[in-house]
């Protein structure tokens, strides 16, 4: 497919992502005693990978998309997925396997999420102090037959102290195949939408780990011009389908 043939939105955004308590996103790794340990800059500092955090935005798209009344493809199955060919909404937004920005289809590069102060500065720690930013703590595996601790079942994780802030950015070529009824892109509707539903990011959720609110700035970058975030935000009544 040409690309010329395809309306493609340039768009730079910005966000932060608020943690209402601790973070766990696990490395797979182990150090020590810690049979869990958080995924870490090279600096030692935490952050939200960016495939993490598109997974995450990817679902509260697919659960929107679903309620507004769009068939969507049987993601995350690739086999289900869309292909070259005619897309979803979802995979129009997203991507899926076979689409990409050389085929005109999609071009969002979403970058890992920096941690930020409360004045949304970028934070600096030094290697040597960044365990302050962690602490671990030993837990059991419950059996949820009998609701009782399993044996031989203790581990100790780790997870970020609490209430920690991070800047999300996502920037690139969004198509326009479908446009609202209003002045903008269903995909980019969607795409802004389902970043104000995120509410949760990481693991260990049932343990209170990774609960999160979303702050939208006042504007993005459409075209390499501001344009208020409210504006497109309240289009999303045009992606309902009877």
């Amino acid at each position: 497919m040409n690309t010329s043939s395809i309306d493609r939105t340039k768009i730079d955004l910005q966000f932060s992502i608020e943690l209402e308590g601790p973070l766990a996103i696990w490395s797979g790794f182990r150090r020590g005693q810690i049979q869990r340990t958080v995924l870490r800059s090279l600096q030692g500092q935490p952050f939200i990978p960016a495939s993490t955090l598109k997974g995450r935005v990817r679902d509260a798209a697919e659960r929107l998309a679903k309620t507004l009344g769009h068939d969507i493809c049987g993601a995350p199955d690739p086999d289900l997925m869309c292909g070259n060919g005619a897309s979803c909404l979802v995979c129009r937004t997203f991507g899926s396997p076979g689409i990409s920005a050389l085929s005109g289809h999609t071009g969002l590069i979403w970058r890992d999420a920096k941690l930020i102060d409360e004045k949304d500065n970028p934070v600096e720690v030094k290697k040597e102090e960044a365990d302050a930013l962690y602490y671990a703590r030993t837990q059991v595996q419950l059996s949820r037959l009998r609701g009782t601790a399993q044996e031989q079942h203790l581990f100790t994780s780790e997870t970020t102290i609490e209430n920690l802030r991070f800047r999300g950015r996502i920037r690139g070529w969004l198509p326009a195949v479908t446009r609202t009824a209003g002045k903008f892109p269903e995909e980019l509707v969607l795409l802004c939408s389902a970043l104000r539903l995120l509410t949760f990011v990481g693991g260990s959720k049932s343990r209170g780990a990774g609960l999160c609110k979303v702050s939208l700035p006042a504007n993005l970058e459409l075209n390499d011009k501001p344009t208020p975030i409210n504006e497109i935000l309240n289009e999303i009544s045009y992606l309902q389908r009877a």
